[in-house]
């Protein structure tokens, strides 16, 4: 008797144990991504901010049609993908962006740290004259702090540092010649 009803009991236990599951997943395919929302978002603001959003939809674009695997209970495990979570933080800066919000630059420590503050003190200067030279510099910097974090990435790392110097030092002209 009691065998029947412990048997009982781990059918009724697995079946609730599938219905939440399927019930999460459901959940987890009908939620937008930031990636998702992109085609929809009309930037305002700011010259600036309008550019940001114009620079980070790119950068969240530029890694072609990504997964959601890495979206909802999965990440709970660990199995997120990097290349979607960046996608994904690209998408979302520019979706603050095209609100109107000047987005900060990532944060930083040392030498590159050093090359926060002096596109701190250029986007200053610059970001109301010279819009779209700002907004490419600060989304250089932001590409090659986050695709850095990633080791799959640190070429693309390489290549938006090489572009982060190349446009700052055009910003920080910029700003020193009178307009």
């Amino acid at each position: 008797m009691f065998k029947s009803a412990d048997r009982a009991m781990n059918r009724l236990g697995a079946g609730a144990l599938l219905a939440a599951l399927a019930l999460t997943l459901c959940g987890c395919m009908s939620s937008t991504s930031s990636l998702d929302q992109l085609a929809g978002a009309t930037p305002s603001g700011s010259p600036f901010a309008q550019n940001l959003f114009k620079n980070y939809a790119y950068l969240a674009r530029s890694f072609g049609p990504t997964t959601n695997a890495s979206d909802g209970m999965f990440d709970i495990f660990g199995s997120g993908d990097e290349v979607n979570d960046l996608a994904e933080a690209y998408a979302t800066k520019a979706l603050i962006a095209a609100k109107g919000v000047e987005v900060e630059p990532e944060p930083a420590n040392g030498t590159a740290g050093a090359m926060r503050d002096r596109l701190i003190s250029a986007l200053a200067a610059g970001k109301e004259r010279f819009a779209a030279d700002a907004a490419r510099a600060q989304a250089d910097f932001d590409c090659w702090m986050l695709n850095g974090s990633v080791s799959a990435q640190r070429g693309a790392a390489e290549q938006c540092h090489a572009s982060f110097n190349a446009t700052l030092a055009r910003l920080e002209q910029d700003t020193r010649r009178r307009v």
